[in-house]
This record gives structure tokens, sequence and C-alpha cells, in this order.
């Protein structure tokens, strides 16, 4: 069991400028990120001015390079604008600053979402149980309504109609569930909000039902 090892206080400025550096050399930081970092290695304010000043003359801290590589990073991840502001946001940019950026911005999220959906569905979108649970994971990815459901058009027009498979899979959920025809009225209630809570529509889930049913007097012939 690994334990977070407690921060080594810094002795003088130097040992506060090391720490800027240390960080600054993993990754590219806002001045807020890497204020709150070395903050944590000593309370005197002096010093961490300094420090920040030095590394904002020398180019070492540079917020619209923060942003700008930020931005791009979390596009070519497939995340959406409100992901982006929120993260941005999170690291101590303010959205006045982002305002400009992203009005000017003619990225293509609604393409991002898209890509997301192929790699994670090889398949139609055909029912409500389905979108529904595309549409939570695209918000997790911060994509906005609006593009998520174009994102969502767009990759069922990559799999016709005809090529999908609901009654097929509804029955074969039936075939799991029950063991017998499905005839009594107790039953038939049973299996149908077993199937709308999947996702399936009412009239699908008759459907289903019938030929469940077919299926099983077939087999008992």
């Amino acid at each position: 069991m690994s334990f977070n090892k407690p921060i080594k206080p810094a002795k003088d400025i130097d040992g506060v400028r090391r720490s800027a550096f240390w960080h600054l050399g993993r990754r590219d930081h806002s001045e807020k990120e890497l204020r709150e970092k070395i903050s944590r290695k000593t309370d005197n304010q002096q010093w961490i001015e300094t420090v920040i000043s030095e590394c904002l003359d020398n180019n070492y801290l540079n917020d619209a390079r923060f942003i700008e590589n930020f931005i791009r990073s979390a596009q070519n991840r497939g995340f959406g604008l409100n992901r982006i502001k929120r993260d941005l946001q999170n690291k101590g940019i303010s959205l006045n600053e982002l305002a400009d950026i992203f009005e000017n911005s003619i990225h293509d999220y609604v393409n991002c979402a898209v890509r997301l959906l192929s790699d994670k569905y090889k398949q139609r979108l055909a029912n409500q149980h389905l979108k529904q649970k595309a549409m939570a994971f695209l918000q997790g990815k911060g994509h906005d309504f609006n593009d998520i459901f174009s994102a969502i058009e767009i990759h069922n027009e990559a799999f016709p109609e005809e090529e999908c498979v609901d009654i097929n899979e509804a029955v074969r959920l039936l075939s799991r569930k029950f063991k017998t025809e499905i005839i009594e009225r107790k039953q038939h209630d049973k299996a149908m909000r077993f199937l709308v809570s999947r996702g399936y529509t009412f009239s699908d889930t008759q459907d289903a039902v019938k030929e469940f049913n077919k299926q099983m007097h077939e087999a008992e012939q």
C-alpha cells in the first residue's frame, strides 16, 4: 500500500525555484497551477512572487501558449467544448480569456464525437437504451446535446436500418429469462416491462414476445 510522501518545505528561494522547474519540466502549466504547487513548498510570498516573475520573464510560464496546447491536446483526445472549458477553468483560466479563442474556433466537435462513437460502438444505435448509453458517454467527454444528437445520427448512417437485429437480440434476452412460452397475462406483462426497461419500443417488445413464443412452440414440436 502506497502513501503520498509529505512535501518537504523549501529552505530558501532556490528550493522554490527548483520545485517550479521540476513541475515545468514534466509538462506545461498555467500560472495559477504553478503558483498553487510551489505554495505547498513555502508560505513565503516574496519567494513565490519572485519565482513566478522569473518564469514569466523567461517565458517558462505563458498562459496563452498553455491554453493553445491544452485545447489542441484535448481536441485530439475527442473531448467536447464543455469539458475543455471546465478543465481550463479548473486550471485557473477565466471564461473571459477563452471567449475570443472559442468564438473564432473552426474545430469540428461533431466529427470528434462521431469518432468516439465509431471506436466504442460497432453497431447501429437503434434503440433508446443504446442511445442513452451513447449520450451519457459523450456527455462525459464534454460534448453538448446538439453535437451529441448530430453525432448519433451520423454514426447510424454507417449502419443501415435493415441490418439492425433488435428483435433477434430481444428474443435472446427473453430466452435467458423465460424457459417456456409467455402465455399468462402476468408473464406477458413481466416480459414487456423487462424489454421496455432495456430501451425497446412497445411495438418491438410485442414483436419480440410473439417471435419468442413462435420459436418456443416450434422447439416443442
